[in-house]
């Protein structure tokens, strides 16, 4: 699998990285069409449909959209992504409800909890168009896309991992921080123990590629892998 080049919208083989500023999303590119894992903060379906045209596709070739959990930054888009393309939204049950209204799952401090619960909602998705996934699932994306439940920075995530294509797909379970990989930060975690417990679990399959929500992807470097699971409470 090649490394990531200096392009705007690096690729590993079929997935290609979006950053769209302030959280990464991923399109995934099959025989059928195109997957997009999570979909970013709302006003960025522009971008990510002119980063799809660049992977070659047009915005009826988006089939799935896959939403690892509902924070804003990953599901603000959904609704739009999805109305213009009539792509099918999988998530996890209770992501699905919280999709259907907009709404964030608790995990922040309750200052800023307080005010995602009463102030800030974003587009919701269409009902009709949300297809629930759970632990255990295989969705047809990149040879079989393996659902795996992933609970600790929400209550509510879902990790997606291809055995075929060695890409974890991590949402906010893992992410590239200060030159290390790291766990969700323990101020914006619903449970740690639980965060850890996905950590260890998602490493153990010994990804080519951690595809994070947030900082860069880590491509093929099991060292950094190893680091982080000494780190974990055994």
């Amino acid at each position: 699998m090649p490394t990531p080049s200096n392009a705007t919208s690096p690729s590993w083989g079929d997935v290609l990285w979006i950053d769209t500023g302030s959280v990464n999303v991923y399109l995934c590119r099959d025989g059928d069409g195109f997957t997009l894992i999570d979909a970013a903060m709302p006003g960025k379906a522009d971008l990510i449909f002119a980063r799809l045209a660049e992977f070659g596709g047009q915005p009826g070739d988006l089939k799935r959209i896959i939403i690892t959990h509902a924070d804003m930054d990953h599901a603000g888009s959904a609704a739009a992504l999805q109305a213009r393309s009539g792509a099918t939204v999988y998530a996890g049950a209770a992501t699905a409800a919280l999709l259907a209204e907009g709404r964030s799952p608790r995990h922040m401090p309750p200052p800023v909890q307080f005010i995602l619960d009463h102030f800030v909602r974003y587009k919701a998705v269409d009902r009709a168009a949300l297809r629930p996934m759970s632990e255990g699932d295989a969705l047809p994306v990149l040879g079989g896309l393996r659902v795996l439940a992933a609970p600790g920075h929400t209550l509510e995530q879902h990790a997606l991992y291809s055995p075929t294509a060695g890409v974890l797909f991590a949402g906010d379970a893992l992410n590239t921080r200060d030159g290390r990989l790291q766990t969700t930060p323990p101020r914006i975690t619903a449970d740690r123990a639980a965060a850890e417990h996905t950590a260890a679990r998602l490493l153990q399959l010994s990804p080519v590629v951690i595809a994070c929500g947030h900082g860069a992807p880590l491509v093929d470097n099991p060292a950094m892998i190893a680091d982080l699971l000494a780190r974990l409470p055994g």
